[in-house]
């Protein structure tokens, strides 16, 4: 999931080479913009910040559920007959649940 700093530019050059910039910030790769009055920012491609928001709130969750300790030992007792119950056919589809 790494990113790669594609190109690094100073705030005053990418006045002029917003374009260039724009086209360098594709997938995983960055631009870090350098400002001495400031701290240094990314320009990051829509998608993979997307992406990467997904990706946490997704570690977010699973970082609430395991602090939950009777949850996580709950879960972690289902997770050991799992195996099991699927091949006795002990579980049931979606449409079986919502349909009752």
């Amino acid at each position: 999931m790494g990113a790669r700093v594609a190109r690094k530019i100073t705030a005053t050059a990418l006045r002029g080479n917003l374009k260039r910039s724009l086209q360098a910030a594709k997938g995983k790769d960055v631009v870090l913009i350098e400002n001495r009055r400031q701290p240094s920012k990314y320009l990051v491609d829509k998608i993979y910040f997307d992406e990467l928001m997904r990706e946490r709130e997704t570690i977010a969750a699973t970082l609430e559920i395991l602090a939950d300790q009777e949850l996580a030992a709950r879960l972690m007792g289902l997770a050991k007959t799992i195996d099991d119950d699927v091949k006795k056919d002990r579980l049931l589809t979606l449409e079986e649940v919502f349909s009752r």
